[in-house]
């Protein structure tokens, strides 16, 4: 009976495990990878890996805590605050092809939001990453598209 009831209760976690995963979008959230362990010391490098299913055109980098003022600031997507927050397009013209890996930005240690924007206009902004001095990361996008920021 005991032995029951533990495969009962296994196969209950498994499929909360399972139902869980279906309803996040079954993986599909875009994922921030140290590579080592960070030293504390200079700039965080960050590259971006496209595994999204379609090309990025657009790349913006600011702080989080920047964002999050704007935002209860009344800065909606799109408006001229807005714009200045962001800054500019860290890509310039080159573009991040599907399946390819982008290094190209070193950062000070904080929390930053990243805003890409695929070739589509389709947008994805991911949120509190935190990058730590001498840091080396990879944040792999996934398929997590959306119309437009919130």
């Amino acid at each position: 009976m005991v032995v029951g009831m533990r495969t009962s209760r296994l196969s209950s976690l498994a499929l909360a495990a399972a139902a869980l995963t279906v309803a996040c979008g079954g993986g599909a959230i875009s994922v921030l990878h140290a590579k080592g362990k960070p030293t504390g010391e200079g700039a965080a490098e960050l590259a971006i890996k496209n595994a999204s299913g379609t090309g990025i055109v657009k790349l913006y980098i600011a702080k989080t805590e920047a964002v999050d003022k704007a935002r209860e600031a009344g800065a909606s997507p799109g408006s001229n605050a807005d714009q200045a927050l962001w800054g500019e397009d860290r890509l310039v013209s080159a573009g991040i092809a599907e399946d390819s890996l982008w290094s190209g930005v070193k950062l000070e240690p904080a929390n930053y939001d990243v805003l890409v924007i695929a070739k589509d206009h389709r947008e994805q902004l991911v949120k509190h990453l935190r990058l730590q001095g001498g840091g080396h990361y990879v944040l792999e996008l996934k398929d997590d598209w959306m119309l437009g920021r919130e």
